[in-house]
């Protein structure tokens, strides 16, 4: 159906949505002079990590981590607002909601005044990061790397870094999208917010690119309701671990640089904040796009097609984002 038919604040929320899905990513909170520093700190670290004895085992550890944290930590944050508060909320201004399928059912409008504040979020992503760096710091990584037992150290205290921020995203996009009507504690909800997720940790424009188109895929399998439902719980849920322990390992990595004491307690802090509302900020524009590809039924296609610039394979760039859809096929290919 043609976009035509949104009325004129729906029209100014879709290209809202996209004008913020593929604007470039604000890099202010960190001085220029700063960032090359940050650069230079996570190539040499990134060296000497690889040469320190066992360091397979160290990231062993890590993909362990990740393994063990998402039903004690990400779910839970991810699930942390309940449905059946979203929906009292609700009742209060449309009697006839009673649950989040009848949320579903109202305007686009409707939804956005129920959107939920981002500040306390972030300030709390601020105070995680703050008190991560000082463990690292207290390392004193910079000094003493070589020794492999203190690179051991610092490479656990950025994947609990990892873990900690992960779980601020998943409840930044879990207050969303359960405020829009979705209930992230069923399987392919999960997996959609696991696509959000990596969306909201892209940094270039052609990885979100890339990562929007992911996420426009599997919302076009999961509208094929016939098909979607032939799927298995189980795999479902494979997926979504799978999906998390990638998005983990990403994220750590590019965590090894902004927890050095070359960067200060300060510096992550505001990373960890930032990361936390542009995930906020995005994931607010791919629900609200959702939300009116369902109820005009349009072609979540349309999601990629109406940004600007070349298509998302020519822009993705070097930088990698986890395909939850790609995940998905993957896990389903490994049961035939």
């Amino acid at each position: 159906m043609s976009l035509e038919k949104l009325t004129p604040y729906e029209r100014d929320a879709w290209q809202h949505s996209i004008d913020v899905l593929y604007a470039p990513t604000r890099l202010k909170v960190i001085p220029a002079g700063i960032r090359t520093r940050v650069s230079d700190a996570a190539s040499k670290f990134s060296d000497v990590v690889a040469d320190v004895p066992a360091a397979e085992a160290m990231k062993d550890v890590a993909e362990n981590v990740f393994e063990g944290t998402l039903a004690l930590t990400f779910q839970p944050a991810l699930r942390s607002t309940r449905p059946d508060a979203i929906v009292k909320r609700y009742a209060k201004r449309h009697p006839d909601v009673r649950t989040l399928k009848h949320v579903r059912e109202l305007s686009l409008e409707d939804r956005d005044a129920m959107r939920p504040p981002k500040f306390r979020y972030a300030a709390a992503s601020a105070g995680e990061g703050a008190a991560t760096a000082l463990a690292v710091t207290g390392a004193e990584v910079s000094r003493t790397v070589k020794g492999g037992t203190v690179a051991a150290v610092a490479l656990g205290a950025v994947a609990v870094d990892s873990v900690a921020s992960m779980a601020m995203m998943g409840r930044t996009i879990g207050a969303v999208a359960t405020r829009y009507g979705y209930d992230v504690g069923i399987p392919e909800e999960e997996l959609f917010a696991m696509g959000v997720l990596s969306l909201g940790m892209a940094t270039s424009v052609g990885a979100k690119a890339h990562a929007l188109a992911a996420l426009s895929r599997l919302a076009q399998e999961m509208m094929r309701q016939a098909t979607w439902k032939q799927l298995n719980e189980h795999l479902l849920v494979q997926a979504v671990a799978k999906a998390y322990q990638m998005l983990g390992l990403r994220l750590t990595h590019r965590k090894l640089a902004q927890t050095l004491p070359y960067v200060g307690i300060g510096i992550n802090a505001a990373l960890s904040a930032q990361m936390t509302e542009q995930t906020f900020r995005r994931a607010q524009a791919v629900y609200r796009l959702r939300v009116l590809s369902e109820i005009y039924d349009i072609h979540p296609e349309e999601w990629v097609e109406a940004s600007p610039g070349d298509d998302a394979e020519r822009r993705k760039g070097e930088e990698q984002v986890v395909d939850v859809l790609e995940v998905l096929e993957g896990q389903r290919a490994g049961h035939l």
